[in-house]
């Protein structure tokens, strides 16, 4: 009987103990969950692509592409119609300024002028007979005036004297302007002579020939010639671009055909006009070719620099954006991003001048329109270069 009492008391006791055990470990469980319920998140750290101010030189230039042409271009025409009796030069010849290229075929041009020079031998003849009639004429005249002065010959005698002296006037003025008359035919059959000659009236090389020996030349140049000393390069600007312009700044040129090459130019003029059908000004950029390294017709770009300056620091033009109207970064120091205000100066396209905001060796979002909070936490990972 003992034993049979003392069992219930003692599982009794057993599950008192168990209970209060299983209320003790769930009393424990709620106070560890409302700990973790009020402990602050941790921050989030976000990964940032990131580049260094640097220091070095920015140029501010404008770009224009366009063809190469030579600096003056002049189709050659005969001035008076016949057959080519020689051609002198050929494509890619050298001319200087009156250097022969062709002759017209002359023989009756020739004949011309001698029937011209006859003209005046004729001509100078009947002057110097004219003024023997007229010397003749001025004696008699005066003897004539004499005699009827003395009574010794009547007045109709003097008259006639007179008239004769007039008619010998006349007849000597006739020569003199008859040779005159033959002067002029004379001059004008050299001058025909003298352009049967065709001459280059520049300095230059021929680039286009159209004629042989025996053709009759058409509405056709017999040849073309370019002076390729300088090559243009024509463009239009706006007016904006074209008010940032003055002549005589450097232009680099590169040319398609010649990869790696540059050459060296400057801007040679500005149109003082604007283009009223598309509004912009047209500039000429010339580029030196004594070597003849340039051809016309190559494709072109120029790049003309405005202005230079040297030890600038630099960040990469797309980590500057506008904000609230002002020009900022997002620059990182440590792991903390924070805006900051910036001024600008020259552009070259790609990087930009940073006046003030900035030190050389201070780190940038390489995207500043990368919205990102100032206070972000963030881990910069370096830009590609």
């Amino acid at each position: 009987m003992k034993t049979s009492v003392g069992y219930p008391r003692k599982f009794a006791t057993a599950l008192i103990l168990g209970s209060s055990l299983i209320a003790a470990g769930c009393g424990a469980s709620t106070t560890t969950e409302a700990a973790l319920e009020n402990a602050a998140p941790a921050a989030t750290i976000v990964d940032v692509t990131i580049v260094t101010a640097t220091v070095g030189s920015v140029e501010s230039a404008l770009e224009i592409s366009g063809t190469l042409t030579p600096l003056s271009r002049v189709a050659i025409k005969p001035k008076l119609p016949g057959t080519i009796e020689r051609m002198l030069v050929d494509i890619g010849d050298a001319v200087t300024v009156g250097q022969t290229i062709a002759t017209i075929d002359r023989r009756e041009i020739d004949a011309q002028a001698d029937s011209a020079i006859a003209m005046v031998s004729v001509g100078k003849a009947a002057l110097e007979a004219a003024e023997a009639a007229l010397a003749n004429a001025v004696l008699e005249h005066d003897r004539a005036k004499n005699l009827f002065e003395k009574g010794a010959l009547p007045r109709q005698r003097l008259d006639g004297a007179q008239t004769a002296h007039r008619s010998a006037v006349a007849q000597r003025d006739l020569a003199a302007a008859n040779i005159a008359q033959a002067d002029a035919a004379l001059r004008r059959a050299r001058e025909v002579q003298r352009n049967a000659t065709i001459t280059s009236p520049v300095t230059g090389y021929v680039v286009e020939r159209n004629y042989d020996a025996g053709a009759i030349p058409g509405d056709l140049p017999v040849v073309v010639v370019a002076d390729m000393r300088q090559m243009k390069l024509e463009a239009g600007v706006s007016e904006l671009e074209a008010g940032r312009m003055r002549v005589g700044l450097k232009a680099n040129v590169l040319v398609q055909a010649k990869p790696g090459q540059t050459f060296e130019g400057q801007l040679a003029a500005i149109a003082p006009e604007v283009d009223a059908r598309n509004r912009h000004f047209k500039i000429d950029v010339r580029v030196p070719n004594g070597n003849r390294a340039l051809l016309s017709g190559m494709y072109a770009t120029a790049r003309i620099i405005e202005s230079t300056v040297a030890d600038a620091v630099v960040v990469p033009k797309d980590a500057v954006m506008t904000k609230d109207g002002k020009r900022i970064v997002q620059k990182v120091q440590g792991d903390t991003l924070s805006t900051v205000v910036v001024t600008e100066g020259l552009s070259d396209g790609t990087r930009v001048q940073i006046i003030s905001g900035l030190a050389a060796g201070d780190t940038v979002l390489a995207d500043a329109r990368r919205q990102i909070p100032a206070g972000s936490k963030v881990r910069g990972i370096a830009a590609p270069r």
